[in-house]
């Protein structure tokens, strides 16, 4: 710490924190001013430092008098970001976190001014932004987590999107990343220096592998391991880690591209680890189970408990976030010996392991595809922790059919990032909020502020105008702007609708296919409104059950017929191919039978998908159930408002129209309400009148905790 200058209460809060010297990519990137103001994008490997190397950003913009914006694409990081960095409230540093599911609303711009470091997501940064808050001028620093999301197709955009206005704005960036083939390209776009460091805290073993004709498995060894000869032949690369994880007591984690793939491998070898296990262990693990049956519900319990009992899971999206929390720590804590994944895992969660199994190929549309050198680099990223493992191994790649393919993964840099702005879903969004936030109205000045972004890095200006004419003309067709023409130049103002499709951060194309469903009708049923947002190009991606939605399309067709749902008319009026009549309707059902109170169980059962699917379903039919309402009361449609505010309620709660005075009470969820309701209980008074039949219920503890929640709604509403 002596070899750079930094300030005396920096110094203290990082020695008070344990740290007594930086890592090799932290000082480097140390030395080089940044603390003054500059730019900075840091290259480094996963547990090299380069969190710390924000914070530090964050932190010295704050003592200069200034705020500090640490952005990052998972709520989980951003929260987990928040917890360490309000370490620093001692020293008198107020840390604030926005995550609504929301719109940004004044009063969130309002109470974000009283902090001086902001921990947000991509998206709800983005969303700030747009809103230009009257205190982004005193803000000196936002540091972009995971910067190589810069080149992901669905959400890219928004990073890029933040980085460019942060330039426009003045504003220091500081973008950290693990795996960026062109560094030197994005650090040039940003006017940034450039750490680029290979450095890691523990030593990492790439081991080659492939599959020969004959079945059997070769694997080159490092001398360095000191596990004997350095080619082996073996029948099958997992179990060989397996016994090495269990006799010297590490855990092993094998990443496969899908779903199914991980959960037949946490199948194939549960017995295999089961068989191995010591009777200490056994008895760790029995205790896990009994954690896990009080977190989880009974079907997600009885879907992992078979595995768990021998110390093997797996872990994916279609798990419930508690159900992929509870793994996590579980792998932590090591009673995991045996984990399975997709790569989703590899993002952002501290889930260190000494072995890493990489698979690289996956099946898609077009066939077996395999994972990119960029996505490679981020999975090996897993292996080897410090304070966990004196090393990492990567086994590259389990699934690999010769040497060669091993090898350039081994070889090969990360490819290229390239930007996703110019798409026409991104850029209609974006264009849309240019204007409506009045940072560009006039063609010439539209064109000059996405002239900063990095897509425009390689384009003619010319291209990018067209590009951009293109999308305004579309915008003016769905009534989001008007133009008009002003000493030879079209100038451009948004509508109101325009103004709260950019504000409820939606696609212009969303609120276009509700406006035309909810115009179609006077009075809509709940099945209707629900199907109508689940067709939205922007309801989440889920994963509907190919045999269930091919079962379901009869009864569309017959729902559709009666009324219940908007008509397949609007799946040609608007071509995105994310707009989809079917996929939309049976969404919609799945969202009917959760208000409905059907049973979790069952409606994963009908529908074929997972309790995390569910709640995707859930989170985002809320989001969208809001973002109608709000829609139709810009229009003056006030019957479809009101009746899409109280539908809002059902989704958010999963109740029927009778549950939704008793689920406002804390604690009171969709199962208890109805229990309530069965014995009489229809009311937050009732709750108080009946305390102890309330008491009798739910037992004395959560009884006092329900009732005491009662009285503070009831105070609220008197």
């Amino acid at each position: 710490m002596s070899d750079v200058e930094l300030s005396e209460i920096i110094i203290k809060g990082l020695r008070e924190r344990g740290y007594t010297n930086f890592t090799p990519p932290q000082l480097e990137a140390l030395k080089t001013g940044f603390l003054k103001g500059e730019n900075l994008v840091v290259c480094a490997p996963t547990a090299s430092g380069k969190t710390l190397i924000g914070e530090i950003a964050l932190v010295s913009a704050v003592l200069r008098g200034l705020k500090g914006i640490y952005t990052s694409p998972l709520k989980a990081l951003a929260y987990e970001k928040f917890e360490e960095f309000s370490f620093w409230s001692r020293y008198g540093v107020k840390v604030g976190v926005s995550m609504g599911d929301y719109e940004v609303t004044e009063d969130e711009i309002k109470r974000l001014s009283n902090y001086d470091i902001i921990v947000t997501t991509y998206e709800r940064l983005d969303s700030i932004l747009r809103r230009r808050p009257f205190w982004v001028k005193s803000t000196g620093v936002i540091v972009i987590d995971e910067l190589h999301m810069l080149g992901d197709e669905s959400r890219g955009h928004i990073v890029e999107m933040i980085a460019t206005r942060a330039k426009l704005l003045g504003i220091q960036v500081v973008g950290l990343s693990a795996t960026i083939g062109n560094a030197e390209e994005i650090a040039k776009w940003l006017g940034a220096k450039l750490v680029k460091s290979s450095w890691r805290p523990v030593k990492l073993y790439e081991v080659p592998s492939y599959r020969a004709s004959d079945g059997k498995y070769i694997m080159f060894l490092p001398q360095e391991l000191g596990l004997g000869s350095s080619t082996i032949v073996i029948n099958d690369i997992t179990k060989y880690w397996i016994d090495m994880a269990l006799r010297d007591g590490f855990n092993v984690l094998e990443f496969k591209y899908s779903r199914r793939g991980v959960e037949e491998l946490a199948e194939q070898y549960s017995l295999y680890v089961c068989s191995k296990l010591s009777e200490d262990d056994k008895a760790l693990l029995k205790k896990l189970l009994s954690e896990m049956r009080l977190e989880l519900p009974d079907f997600e319990y009885e879907k992992l408990e078979h595995l768990v009992k021998c110390g093997v899971a797996f872990h994916h999206a279609g798990l419930s976030p508690e159900a992929r929390r509870f793994i996590e720590k579980a792998f932590r804590d090591r009673y995991i010996k045996y984990l399975a994944a997709t790569p989703t895992l590899a993002m952002g969660v501290n889930l260190p392991a000494r072995v890493v199994i990489i698979n690289a190929y996956y099946y898609s549309g077009g066939g077996r595809e395999k994972i990119s050198v960029l996505e490679y680099k981020q999975l090996s990223g897993r292996a080897g922790r410090p304070q966990y493992d004196p090393y990492g191994i990567v086994i590259v790649v389990k699934d690999a059919r010769s040497l060669k393919e091993a090898e350039y993964y081994m070889k090969s840099p990360p490819e290229p990032i390239t930007s996703t702005l110019l798409s026409e879903a991104a850029l209609r969004r974006h264009v849309l909020a240019v204007i409506a936030s009045q940072e560009a109205n006039k063609l010439s000045d539209i064109v000059k502020f996405f002239s900063s972004t990095f897509a425009a890095m390689k384009m003619g200006e010319k291209v990018l105008e067209k590009k951009i004419t293109q999308v305004l003309d579309l915008l003016e067709e769905l009534n989001m702007v008007k133009s008009r023409a002003f000493n030879e130049m079209r100038v451009f103002t948004s509508t109101r609708l325009g103004i709260a499709t950019t504000m409820l951060y939606i696609d212009p194309l969303t609120t276009a296919l509700i406006v035309e469903g909810l115009r179609r009708v006077q009075k809509a049923s709940e099945l209707y409104y629900l199907a109508l947002i689940g067709m939205s190009p922007d309801f989440a991606d889920v994963n509907i059950g190919r045999g269930v939605r091919r079962a379901q399309e009869e009864l569309v067709e017959s729902y559709s017929a009666s009324g219940l749902l908007p008509d397949n008319e609007l799946e040609y009026i608007f071509s995105d191919p994310k707009v989809d009549w079917v996929r939309g309707a049976v969404i919609g059902m799945v969202l009917r039978d959760w208000i409905d109170e059907v049973p979790e169980r069952r409606i994963l059962e009908s529908y074929g998908i997972e309790a995390g699917d569910l709640r995707v379903i859930k989170e985002t039919g809320e989001w969208l159930t809001y973002a109608t309402a709000v829609i139709a009361q810009t229009l003056s449609m006030q019957d479809h408002a009101s009746t899409l505010f109280k539908l809002l309620e059902r989704v958010k709660h999963g109740v029927r129209e009778d549950a939704l005075e008793l689920v406002k009470i804390r604690y009171v969820g969709r199962v208890r309400a109805r229990t309530m309701i069965s014995h009489g209980i229809k009311s937050v008074s009732d709750v108080i009148a009946k305390e102890s039949l309330i008491r009798r219920l739910f037992g004395d503890g959560w009884g006092e905790k329900i009732v005491a929640e009662a009285k503070k709604v009831n105070s609220r509403n008197t």
